[in-house]
């Protein structure tokens, strides 16, 4: 009686451990690039210090009109605060920010004019919420950024998941601490 016995190529399970391996460096790979971007450090230290009016340390400047545009003022230390906060959380994963030289990811728009964007989600966002246009109101738009930061809506998914990881990471200081200096840093922007 002959036995017949199939014969397994050597080869055949080796393609499988290579696609493994190769999966397995790419989820290091992102791992390790979001850790760095800072998305998973941990709040910076407060300080307890009493709040500062504009009137004491800080100062507002007012740009120009961005090409014809209307003028924004900002307060500079505030903006400059945002900017770090811009980076440090990782916000520079997906956005850029030309005007500011901020080089970033190009998942998620550039920010440059976000202020006056009247545009895919914050441009749905400012008329949803009574703003047609956004450049001829930069205190409402302004008012609106903060509220999209604090309040996403639902249909802007992307940024809704990442807000709620912002406030799980940050609590009570992402409303009130980063969210203005963001929203400063993006009236600076605008202003270039």
């Amino acid at each position: 009686m002959l036995t017949t016995r199939l014969a397994t190529p050597p080869s055949k399970g080796l393609p499988w451990i290579s696609l493994l391996i190769v999966l397995s460096a790419v989820i290091i790979a992102v791992a390790t690039a979001f850790s760095l971007l800072g998305l998973g450090a941990p709040p910076p230290a407060a300080t307890a210090q009493p709040p500062q009016t504009a009137t004491q340390t800080q100062q507002t400047q007012t740009s120009g009109p961005p090409a014809g545009g209307p003028s924004v003022s900002y307060n500079a230390e505030l903006a400059n605060k945002g900017l770090s906060y811009f980076k440090d959380v990782g916000c520079v994963a997906c956005h850029s920010i030309k005007s500011l030289g901020v080089s970033g990811g190009n998942v998620g728009p550039d920010l440059s004019k976000a202020l006056f964007s009247d545009t895919q989600w914050l441009g749905k966002f400012y008329r949803d919420n009574g703003l047609q246009n956004p450049a001829s109101d930069p205190a409402k738009a302004a008012e609106l950024l903060a509220k999209f930061l604090t309040q996403p809506p639902r249909d802007a998914t992307t940024m809704t998941a990442q807000i709620a990881a912002y406030k799980s990471l940050y609590g009570d200081q992402w409303d009130k601490e980063y969210v203005p200096a963001l929203v400063e840093m993006l009236k600076m922007a605008a202003s270039k």
